[in-house]
């Protein structure tokens, strides 16, 4: 069984917005022409229906206009009317949530967007952060290591080359190799973490 701790999943540059966006990107067109093509089913279904329905209120008129009595027949012009003025509604209603759909899809892609970036922003702002914090203390290290070499100096003309010249020499060094290491850990602070 591999002990393998490693993560599969690549880092993204600013915590995923870039990988939303994309996502957003392709399914967005998909949903948008799928509720499109129900629409147009639905619609296709309602003109066959008013189609039909048109046919057998137009059977039923001719039958009734055939009975000895004279009934009014303005009864089933009224139902075909009423029925044409429904599928219309019910149209209407089918291209209102298809424009719904498309808004709120919009509206998705242009929050993805937003958040992206925000997100971007962000990154940047600390990134920005980061890089001048470590300058002002580079400069800080840069001073002390100046006033050290001064101090160190100035230590070793009071006590000569003996023992203690040595001692001064060897944590003076210490000292350098102190600074170096720190100016190191701050330059590799202002590296990108993911590249």
């Amino acid at each position: 069984m591999p002990t393998n701790s490693k993560s599969s999943k690549k880092a993204s540059p600013v915590n995923g917005a870039d990988v939303n966006h994309e996502v957003t990107e392709v399914f967005t067109p998909v949903y948008l022409n799928s509720v499109a093509r129900v629409a147009e089913v639905q619609k296709n279904a309602l003109d066959l229906a008013a189609e039909q329905t048109s046919e057998w209120i137009g059977a039923w008129k001719k039958a009734f206009s055939a009975l000895p009595l004279n009934p009014p027949t303005f009864f089933f012009d009224l139902a075909n009317q009423a029925m044409q003025i429904g599928v219309e509604t019910q149209k209407s209603a089918i291209d209102l949530v298809v424009e719904q759909s498309t808004a709120v899809a919009e509206i998705a892609r242009q929050r993805t967007h937003a958040y992206s970036k925000i997100a971007e922003t962000a990154t940047e702002a600390f990134q920005t952060t980061v890089t001048r914090s470590a300058e002002a203390q580079k400069k800080a290290l840069q001073y002390a290591g100046e006033h050290n070499k001064a101090m160190f100096a100035a230590t070793k003309r009071q006590v000569g080359d003996g023992p203690v010249g040595v001692m001064v020499d060897s944590i003076e060094r210490s000292a350098h190799t102190l600074l170096e290491a720190q100016k190191s850990i701050l330059d590799a602070t202002t590296k990108p973490f993911v590249q």
